[in-house]
């Protein structure tokens, strides 16, 4: 992506945009429940399959030649093979439709292998220890020509949970490997799918909670597209292990892409990871692209003007990027206040395209950045970014696996082995003060623990200074860089967790007042159980009348089955919208409970709920206290 020296104001109605989209969103129903898990053993109901036919004598299950039709909610057991032959299910019923792969396998000539056509919610287990697979047709035959579902393998029009210590092997041969048309959830199983277009796919949202997920898709590595004006289209990942190789996008979320855990590499992509919103907070991410590695872009918004609603935050974990053209592409704004990010490339390209390349502002107040490649349009971060950063163009072109080492005094601070050719790199870290001088050395070596080329340890020993730099003043930079801009002030984060309250008004855009989020220090309660929870309450982002807040719930050293939050308010603010929570106001007082899908939350483990609320004159920040079940 180019950039031009024409630049709007990012601040102003940006993130109340984004809410006013999120808040129109259709409630999602409770999804993933605890109790989704439990059933008796003596209520499954065992289905045999058997080359192209099947035997059952349960209730709720209808067999035809080689198709199977489970009609009732329930759980039900597949074991053996299907030759050409498919599961349906099709039950008009509310209740949870649960299906057990015992060492399954179904292949089908026609359609998709199993599909839930109608259910009130699904759940595929993949029983311990049995290896399972789904196959479907490389043409479906479909009913008539207005017909174009199921279009995968494991396909669901219902929210869908997948779980389990079993393996799964999915080929999607005619177009998706798994997909969902509201929800779906990953929570287990070792998960290999092979498919013509995309891989996963659920297209209200993906979450990601355990498993092992290997994915080769001719499309869309993992992919949720629901149209963004719904507030749906998001992707989350809070753990297990995933490894992508796709033709387009590795990770396309329509709304957001959240990274919070876990072990993630997209092993080859156009785009590794795409949204309008990307947020990282955690987990060992590695991205290779052929253009753009981590893309946050908003949809009829000028690829050259600020994107009011477009950015990319990271606050944690450890990302290793190598890419064909810009390493991490922001339309908007890009944040890190945590973390570490290595970018290795774009190793050739036309000017405008360079390691790091935002439109809106880059603000640094924490976290290591190492970045090189071949052009000098690396944006820089922004003047009122709270840490250090050093930018050298050098004389001429290096190699790859040219070891830079940035040096004050003699003493080695950073080192960087880059994997693709360089001529410009960009360091920032706590070890760097703005306004002093530095030395870039050529050669040397590498010692330590090696991230995708940023070293741990190293030696100039052998070495040659290339350069002298002054933190804060890069050299040779792209004369439209973003040093001026202001840094970003954010408004609401779209939850990772499903939404149940919709907000009853409507959000207008007003103007956001540029000032830092402010937050409680953590309050440790027990409650009666003897469980102890603690809670942050954090406003994310205000304007004139108006807040958006998080609190943040943290249990202590047992996992706790429910929470409860109270406040006062001082200054006679009032709580207006909220979600992940229920709350109720009693004058100034308020109290906030768990709702069906989070209050369950492990020792040390984290969970949140935010709100919108009124303000006049002062919008001081409470104290909360946090009681535990």
């Amino acid at each position: 992506m180019q950039r031009t020296t024409r630049r709007a104001a990012i601040v102003a109605g940006a993130a109340l945009l984004a809410l006013a989209a999120w808040s129109g969103a259709t409630a999602l129903a409770d999804h993933d429940d605890p109790a989704d898990y439990q059933w008796d053993p003596a209520s499954v109901i065992p289905i045999t399959l058997a080359g192209t036919s099947a035997s059952s004598n349960g209730p709720g299950v209808a067999i035809a030649g080689g198709v199977v039709t489970i009609n009732a909610p329930g759980t039900y057991q597949l074991t053996g093979t299907l030759t050409n032959g498919r599961v349906v299910v099709d039950s008009a019923g509310a209740g949870m439709v649960r299906v057990i792969l015992n060492g399954a396998s179904i292949t089908n000539n026609t359609s998709s292998a199993l599909e839930f056509a109608d259910a009130g919610e699904a759940m595929v287990v993949l029983a311990d220890g049995t290896a399972n697979r789904l196959t479907d047709a490389t043409t479906y035959v479909y009913p008539d020509p207005e017909t174009d579902e199921p279009n995968a393998a494991l396909f669901s029009t219902a929210d869908l949970t997948i779980t389990g210590n079993g393996s799964l092997a999915v080929r999607g041969n005619s177009n998706d490997g798994i997909s969902s048309k509201d929800g779906l959830v990953i929570n287990g199983g070792t998960i290999t799918v092979d498919a013509v277009d995309d891989g996963i796919r659920g297209k209200d949202y993906l979450t990601i909670k355990a498993g092992n997920i290997t994915v080769t898709a001719g499309g869309d590595g993992l992919k949720s597209d629901e149209d963004v004006d719904t507030g749906l289209g998001r992707i989350t990942i809070t753990n297990g292990t995933v490894r992508v190789t796709a033709g387009d996008d590795g990770i396309h979320g329509e709304f957001t892409v959240a990274i919070s855990g876990g072990d993630i590499t997209v092993v080859n992509s156009y785009e590794a990871l795409e949204a309008r919103q990307i947020t990282i907070g955690g987990g060992n991410i590695t991205l290779t692209s052929r253009d753009d590695a981590i893309n946050a872009a908003e949809e009829g918004i000028d690829e050259f003007a600020v994107a009011p609603n477009a950015y990319i935050r990271m606050t944690g974990g450890t990302v290793v990027v190598n890419t064909g053209v810009d390493g991490v592409d922001s339309n908007g704004s890009f944040t890190i206040t945590g973390g570490t990010i290595v970018v290795n490339g774009p190793a050739s390209g036309s000017l405008g395209e360079g390691s790091i390349d935002t439109n809106g502002a880059m603000a640094v107040s924490g976290g290591t950045i190492a970045a090189a490649g071949i052009n000098s349009t690396t944006s820089t971060p922004a003047n009122c970014s709270a840490q250090g950063w050093v930018l050298a163009r050098l004389g001429t072109r290096q190699n790859a696996n040219t070891v830079a080492h940035l040096v004050s005094g003699g003493n080695r601070l950073m080192t960087f082995r880059p994997t693709t050719a360089f001529q410009s790199v960009l360091f920032s870290s706590n070890q760097i003060t703005r306004g002093q001088s530095y030395d870039v050395y050529l050669g040397g070596s590498v010692s330590g623990t090696v991230v995708g080329g940023l070293a741990s340890g190293g030696s100039i020993t052998g070495a040659t200074r290339s350069t002298t730099v002054t933190a804060g003043q890069g050299t040779g930079t792209f004369p439209g860089n973003t040093a001026n801009m202001p840094c970003p002030t954010f408004g609401p984060t779209p939850p990772t967790t499903p939404v149940t309250t919709r907000p009853t008004t409507p959000v207008t855009t007003r103007p956001v007042v540029t000032t830092p989020a402010t937050t409680t220090p953590a309050v440790t309660t027990p409650g009666g159980s003897g469980r102890t929870c603690a809670a942050t309450y954090t406003v994310i982002g205000q304007w004139t009348g108006g807040f958006q807040a998080e609190v943040r719930i943290t249990a202590g050293s047992s996992a706790i089955t429910g929470w409860r939050v109270t406040w006062t308010y001082a200054n006679g603010q009032t709580v207006t919208q909220s979600w992940g929570a229920t709350i109720a106001p009693n004058g100034s007082s308020i109290t906030a409970t768990n709702v069906s899908y989070n209050g369950s939350v492990g020792a040390g483990a984290n969970t949140t709920f935010g709100f919108l609320g009124n303000w006049n004159g002062t919008n001081s920040v409470p104290a909360v206290t946090c009681t535990a079940s």
